[in-house]
């Protein structure tokens, strides 16, 4: 499956949705897809972040190898965060990990952008 084929399927799965800024919510899986060394990163990182199942991706012709680090990605909420995140570190599946160090360090951004225009607008709400 190629990179496009990849971002399609995130593009369907994303349509008409927004993020907390109010930005569609894809332009967060293309910005962590942008973020891969390689072509499978880039495509981990683009369907990462949807409401697609495994399953659902692997019938839409999703590479095993990225289904592998997907899997690893995959939060279950009845797992502790850091349990998540210490599985992720200690796979040694290198897609998942640099997917998941890309996945936060674009979050880091996006979230001290709107700390600062938060502030910018007195919105101490939204600030804190």
């Amino acid at each position: 499956m190629t990179i496009e084929e990849t971002l399609q399927i995130a593009l369907d799965a994303h349509k008409g949705q927004m993020d907390l800024d109010g930005k569609p919510a894809i332009l967060h899986s293309i910005a962590v897809g942008i973020m891969g060394d390689n072509g499978v990163e880039i495509k981990a990182g683009v369907v990462e972040d949807s409401d697609l199942t495994l399953d659902d991706l692997r019938r839409k012709g999703v590479d095993d190898e990225v289904l592998a680090a997907l899997e690893l990605l995959t939060h279950d909420k009845t797992t502790d965060y850091f349990e998540y995140v210490h599985r992720i570190a200690h796979s040694g599946n290198y897609t998942a990990i640099h997917t998941k160090i890309n996945d936060l360090k674009h979050n880091l951004d996006r979230g001290r952008k709107s700390n600062k225009k938060a502030k910018e607008l007195n919105d101490i709400e939204k600030s804190e």
